[in-house]
């Protein structure tokens, strides 16, 4: 019995030290077990831009129905061909994802608001004589502004990396509300010269409504760090017609239209890539 025990206890010494240096390497593997990181998404990106707005073109007409002070009615349709539009400031912001080293699309929105000034000549031949004569003129003139709201889905082309550099192409569509502000004209005539009654000052009633508008651009990228990239390109936004001002006039309305706008942009933004 005494040999038995001398053969048992080594024997049981030795099974508990396995056990036990088996459950502090266990212990070790699991605490050197490496953690693995969650992707927030490969291939998705944010962007934040500023445009500057260095040309506009806006053609307009308008429609004229009125009665003169000596009740003659008259209805007008013309073109203007002198409003000016002053450059300015636009900002925008949107997300988007890299399909392939060549392919990516992105969903964007910009505001933007711009200055209008026209000087015209459309109160009619014959607001203040009962007959146009020679040297007669009827002029207006207004200032107002325009705010609008894009919402544009895009899809570009990468043509490759070099040096760092990305150069690119690409267009978009959507749609833009703008909305006038309400402008105050005033109105003078004169016949040769000299004052014919007196001056004319009218509200007009902006008008806002949405819009379809395209998009082409052209620019490059460039890798400020693996993450970060500078984006730096020319835009051209051409935006559908609609209404611009509206007014009741005596024995009639007034009404304005534009036939949409042109707007050539120099744009400056960056891309954040979400990996």
């Amino acid at each position: 019995m005494s040999t038995l025990r001398k053969t048992i206890a080594p024997l049981a010494a030795g099974i508990a030290l396995a056990l036990a240096a088996g459950s502090a390497y266990a212990a070790d593997l699991i605490e050197q077990a490496p953690l693995v990181p969650v992707e927030v998404g490969s291939g998705w990106y944010l962007r934040g831009d500023l445009s500057y707005d260095f040309k506009s073109d806006l053609d307009a007409d308008y429609g004229m129905k009125y009665e003169d002070k000596f009740g003659t009615k008259y209805s007008k349709d013309d073109k203007f061909d002198d409003y000016g539009l002053d450059d300015n400031i636009d900002y925008g912001a949107g997300f988007g994802y890299q399909f392939t080293d060549y392919f990516r699309g992105d969903l964007t929105a910009h505001y933007w608001k711009t200055d209008l000034k026209y000087d015209g000549k459309d109160l009619g031949d014959t607001l203040c004589l009962s007959t146009a004569i020679a040297g007669y003129a009827c002029d207006d003139s207004g200032d107002a502004n325009a705010k609008a709201w894009e919402l544009m889905a895009n899809a570009y082309l990468d043509l490759g990396t070099f040096a760092g550099f990305t150069p690119y192409v690409g267009g978009g569509v959507g749609a833009v509300h703008v909305k006038y502000d309400d402008i105050k004209v005033a109105g003078h005539c004169s016949v040769g010269g000299v004052t014919c009654g007196r001056d004319v000052d009218f509200g007009l009633e902006g008008q806002g409504d949405w819009r379809f508008a395209y998009a082409l651009t052209a620019g490059a990228a460039y890798d400020l760090t693996q993450n970060l990239k500078l984006d730096v390109g020319y835009r051209y936004l051409d935006v559908d017609s609609g209404d611009m001002y509206r007014t009741s006039l005596t024995g009639g309305d007034y009404t304005q239209k534009d036939g949409g706008f042109h707007r050539h942009t120099i744009q400056a933004g960056l891309r954040y890539s979400l990996f």
